[in-house]
């Protein structure tokens, strides 16, 4: 029983974990973009750095300007990028499927549940930037 109520507590918790991290990426754009020196090129954009501790090689990531990177093994790591094009939703959700990870139930336009025998990946996306919120199994 108690392992049936992680599998139902990690999904919920990743879905909550999208939603406020989709509002601080909102406000963080929302900011820059009314400063006078912005210029509204993804050039613009200051790039973060995967932690060393991130899963490259099993979280593939879309292509884009990083925005936040942080977290580690632990607690799990958060992941906010940039596309570099409109399509970075779909993309992010057609790389992870193109990985094996299975979507699990619930999966909106907007927010998406990915699971592999290694980790959880909650994807999301406020508009254009996608959030990953990634958890080791």
């Amino acid at each position: 029983m108690q392992n049936a109520r992680k599998k139902l507590f990690i999904p919920a918790v990743i879905t909550a974990a999208l939603t406020i991290g989709s509002l601080a990426g909102c406000s963080a754009t929302s900011g820059s973009s009314s400063s006078p020196s912005a210029t509204g090129s993804s050039d613009s954009a200051p790039s973060a750095s995967l932690p060393a501790s991130f899963p490259k090689s099993d979280v593939p990531l879309i292509d884009g300007t990083m925005l936040v990177a942080r977290g580690d093994k632990e607690n799990g790591w958060s992941v906010t990028v940039q596309p570099d094009n409109k399509t970075g939703f779909a993309d992010a959700k057609a790389k992870l499927e193109k990985a094996g990870y299975k979507l699990a139930a619930g999966a909106t336009d907007t927010k998406a549940v990915y699971t592999n025998d290694k980790y959880t990946v909650a994807v999301g996306t406020p508009g254009i930037s996608v959030t990953y919120t990634v958890t080791a199994n």
